[in-house]
């Protein structure tokens, strides 16, 4: 190698480790791979409780060899619906198994400034009712190992869009078992 090629090797290695330098380390990792690690943190038992008293159990579990992650909600001993959390390439798509039959995929767009996991309707099935309503809209929050908090915002099946002032009520949970 001659002394100019040399010298624009070390420049562009120079260069390079200054672009990596730059970058935040988290951009190393995607969105969805971090988010997926921060919601598996949840495994375990948790009591949610709604502003006007009202309480339901949830459960979350990693399943199918840690790719799936398995949210389970109890609101009565006859009515329970699951999310599905699972990694689509640089994508974490949510698929909600409604009590009314349906079964909305959401995909998660961003991380808010709050740390909120923000998700936005993809697509679904069994969403022909017109009288009926699905999952449009969910916000994750894990706060401590203890704690997290969450909102759904549910659209008719009819409707095409939702307001943007369209706010689902934050859902305090707080651990019962591991």
């Amino acid at each position: 190698m001659n002394k100019a090629t040399r010298a624009n090797a070390q420049i562009g290695t120079i260069v390079l480790a200054i672009v990596l330098a730059g970058m935040p380390a988290a951009q190393a990792e995607s969105l969805a791979s971090r988010a997926f690690a921060d919601l598996s943190t949840l495994v375990g038992e948790w009591e949610g409780s709604y502003a006007n008293g009202r309480s339901h159990q949830v459960s979350f579990e990693l399943t199918a060899n840690g790719s799936a992650l398995l949210e389970t909600w109890t609101m009565s001993p006859t009515r329970q619906s699951l999310t599905v959390y699972a990694l689509d390439g640089e994508r974490l798509i949510s698929t909600h198994y409604c009590p009314q039959g349906n079964q909305p995929r959401l995909v998660l767009r961003e991380r808010d400034d709050s740390g909120r996991y923000q998700f936005e309707f993809l697509d679904g099935t069994n969403l022909h009712d017109p009288a009926g309503s699905h999952q449009h809209a969910l916000s994750i929050q894990v706060d401590s190992a203890q704690n997290f908090s969450r909102s759904e915002v549910y659209l008719s099946n009819a409707a095409s869009q939702l307001a943007a002032d369209a706010h689902g009520e934050i859902v305090s949970y707080r651990r019962t078992a591991p």
